[in-house]
């Protein structure tokens, strides 16, 4: 761990969630940078970094609104004050639709949605609170998770929008979640995208529903959104502190990591190993399997070290590779895998401010599942 990290911290017991402000504006204003570039509106996913004081950054830096996965992330971010808010998720069910609803009184709210009944459940609960909630049509751009690719279903179900009381058709939303490592960086990648998406876009326009926002999400494939046609929107979450799934794929440099995990070494007496105190309760158990090769973080001092096995509380960390191998007692600074599970994991993390000083920050949205 640097020396000056070091003695910033060595006063907070580990396992902690460390946060550097520094890196964070960086990214930010790398993201903002290729937005305008390209004439993209900028709306930050916080699903990444639950936490308020981050969103008020991205907002400060020119953000249009915030999107959340839950309605309750959606009315924790509503404490920042009149913020646009997307829900890029399909919101079943009366608890998530009525509190929807409700929150469409004071902020503008839209959701994502697949299908004619969750826009029937959202209709109605803005019909009962006499509010409008706007709607995403999601469009499926090849990881076959939530939305559809035929033109007649999403003009269906965008008519259906349009034409519902309560509701209104604000556009369509993808995500690229498939396109990473040589994929997001291949230009065929996007054009198979466009070959799926150009007829959907004809046929909304052609129906009178040209979409007002086109909001396309993904890290790894970021920078090249603009090979997607009619896109006005970006989406992005894990860019703004990115992890090591981001870093092994090549779609960030370890300059641009701005948390980790920080753990001591409590146990070396197995030659070739050292045992941490960050488990799967810190780290998450999230893997990252590449080239028969099994990581659970990268530990950023040790780079020929790998975290190989996660128990709840401890971590085995292969050190056979490493001249000198870390020493009992001695701080390590992981970068996790995924870190939005990591962050999920904490109450609260610690930012060091660009004035060096240590600021305890909530994780204001931990958990929130519904």
């Amino acid at each position: 761990m640097p020396e000056e990290l070091l003695n910033i911290t060595k006063s907070v017991p580990t396992p902690f969630l460390l946060v550097e402000e520094k890196i964070v504006r960086k990214n930010i204003n790398r993201i903002h940078d290729y937005a305008d570039r390209h004439g993209f509106a900028v709306r930050p996913h916080i699903k990444t970094h639950k936490s308020l004081k981050i969103a008020r950054l991205q907002l400060v830096s020119g953000a249009v609104g915030l999107a959340v996965a839950k309605v309750r992330e959606a009315e924790v971010m509503a404490r920042l004050g009149p913020v646009d808010i997307t829900v890029a998720y399909p919101a079943v069910g009366p608890t998530r639709t009525e509190h929807l609803a409700k929150l469409s009184l004071k902020q503008n709210i839209r959701v994502a949605v697949d299908s004619e009944y969750v826009l029937n459940e959202l209709g109605s609960a803005a019909i009962k609170h006499g509010t409008c909630i706007g709607i995403l049509v999601i469009f499926d751009a090849g990881l076959g998770r939530c939305g559809t690719a035929d033109p007649g279903q999403i003009v269906k179900l965008a008519q259906h929008a349009k034409t519902h009381p309560g509701l209104g058709f604000d556009g369509i939303q993808m995500y690229l979640g498939h396109l990473y490592g040589d994929a997001a960086g291949n230009p065929q990648s996007f054009e198979r995208i466009n070959r799926l998406w150009e007829p959907v876009y004809e046929a909304l326009c052609t129906a009178g529903l040209e979409p007002k926002t086109v909001s396309s999400g993904s890290t790894p494939s970021l920078e090249n959104t603009h090979l997607i046609r009619h896109i006005t929107e970006i989406r992005v979450g894990t860019a703004v502190l990115n992890d090591y799934f981001v870093l092994k794929f090549g779609h960030c440099d370890r300059k641009d990591c701005a948390a980790r995990v920080v753990a001591t070494v409590i146990s070396d007496v197995a030659p070739g190993r050292v045992i941490i105190d960050a488990g799967s309760k810190a780290l998450s158990a999230k893997q990252l399997l590449r080239h028969e090769n099994l990581e659970m973080g990268f530990i950023v001092e040790y780079p020929d070290a790998g975290i190989t096995r996660l128990h709840e509380e401890h971590g085995w960390v292969d050190v056979s590779h490493c001249n000198p191998a870390p020493r009992i007692g001695e701080r390590l600074s992981i970068v996790p895998v995924n870190v939005s599970l990591c962050v999920n994991l904490y109450d609260h993390f610690y930012l060091i401010t660009r004035s060096g000083r240590l600021q305890k920050e909530l994780v204001d949205a931990r958990g929130c599942l519904v």
